[in-house]
């Protein structure tokens, strides 16, 4: 643990280190737990305490680095109450720093109903790790593209596996739609740029002011320009849309010039009244069984790491399994990058020491992780 980590476990009320990143204060408030929708949050066997940590340190690790991750949030709070709409994030009038995540009982009660529980458990997971991004996310100073900003946060929750089966890509007119809509433009901007681009765009956010100059600082073309581009290329690959296909995890934002924005002025603002409707949660057709064994694997995958000093090579085999089910094609590349992503602690700390250049393969690691006795697995 580093001194500045010390320092905040000592007297940082409630504040913890994960990953390399720092956990707020985070409190959780039913403001009545006989409601049904609370009910139904109680069933879903969630525990609330790993998922909110889970879901600060998921959205922190996609858009940013534990050295470039916003240390300004002093707390969270979940917020789970009988409302209209879906969810909303804002911060505190006192104190922006703090947020709250208002979450609507009477919605989840009806997707209970509408789903018979089936989708109970990744809504309300995919509905908590889009409203954790705007605790995070930079936005501007407060002026960003909100379709832009709501699309990050579907981004986010996309790559941690919770899309909901409603979600199609090549949906929407505009780049800026909003949600789901322009979450899979910003993936079509991944595939064709790298997996470095969104947290390149939050990253350009967070000392500017809005303007579509960031994609031509970015991409050197305009939004609508490269709209264009995804919906062609979205018509030329119908049939393979449906696999919905994710790509790999994101690394440090570029900087890049711009208009610099005054710097008295916090980069950091929650999404007041967020208030995006996914009502259409549906039943899964027949023919979609497939799909949905994939996107539990990629969830199950997402959640799988590596630690202690327990068996790798039952590590591996699920590792290996859920790959398999994902895409048997995989290139080794792809599966070192994921692999990598799994490791934690010590498991971490032995490939740096063994490979601190990023010059082994995927096959080199597994032989020498399996042959090391100093690390422990945990999932």
């Amino acid at each position: 643990m580093t001194p500045e980590e010390e320092v905040e476990v000592q007297h940082g009320k409630g504040v913890i280190w994960r990953d390399g990143y720092r956990v707020p204060l985070i409190r959780l408030r039913f403001n009545d737990v006989c409601d049904e929708g609370s009910t139904v949050i109680f069933d879903s066997g969630l525990n609330l305490h790993d998922v909110l940590v889970e879901a600060v340190v998921g959205v922190l690790d996609a858009l940013y680095t534990p050295k470039t991750a916003p240390k300004n949030v002093r707390s969270v709070t979940f917020i789970i109450r009988s409302m209209d709409g879906v969810a909303y994030t804002t911060g505190m009038d006192i104190d922006d720093d703090h947020k709250e995540i208002h979450f609507s009982t009477d919605y989840i009660a009806g997707v209970n109903e509408r789903s018979k529980g089936k989708q109970n458990k990744q809504e309300i997971l995919g509905v908590i790790r889009h409203e954790m991004v705007h605790c995070f996310q930079c936005n501007a100073f407060g002026g960003a593209n909100g379709g832009l900003i709501e699309g990050i946060a579907d981004w986010v929750r996309y790559k941690a596996g919770f899309r909901p089966p409603h979600w199609h890509r090549g949906e929407g007119n505009e780049w800026d739609d909003g949600y789901e809509r322009t979450a899979y433009f910003l993936l079509w901007l991944e595939e064709q740029y790298g997996p470095e681009t969104v947290p390149r765009i939050n990253g350009w956010m967070k000392n500017r002011r809005y303007s579509d100059k960031l994609f031509i600082d970015l991409f050197n073309e305009k939004p609508d320009e490269l709209f264009k581009k995804y919906k062609k290329w979205c018509e030329e690959h119908k049939e393979e849309n449906s696999s919905e296909a994710c790509a790999t995890g994101a690394e440090e934002p570029i900087p890049s010039s711009g208009e610099e924005a005054p710097a008295g002025l916090s980069p950091q603002n929650a999404n007041d009244g967020d208030d995006h409707s996914y009502v259409e949660v549906l039943e899964p057709h027949e023919d979609s069984s497939v799909s949905e064994v994939k996107l539990v694997a990629r969830d199950r995958l997402c959640k799988l790491t590596y630690d202690g000093t327990g068996s790798f090579k039952r590590f591996l085999n699920s590792f290996d399994g859920l790959i398999e089910i994902l895409d048997p094609k995989m290139s080794e590349k792809e599966r070192k990058l994921l692999l990598v992503t799994a490791l934690r602690g010590n498991a971490l700390t032995f490939l740096d020491d063994i490979d601190p250049e990023d010059e082994l393969e995927y096959s080199e690691i597994k032989v020498l992780l399996e042959a090391n006795t100093s690390v422990t697995y945990k999932s």
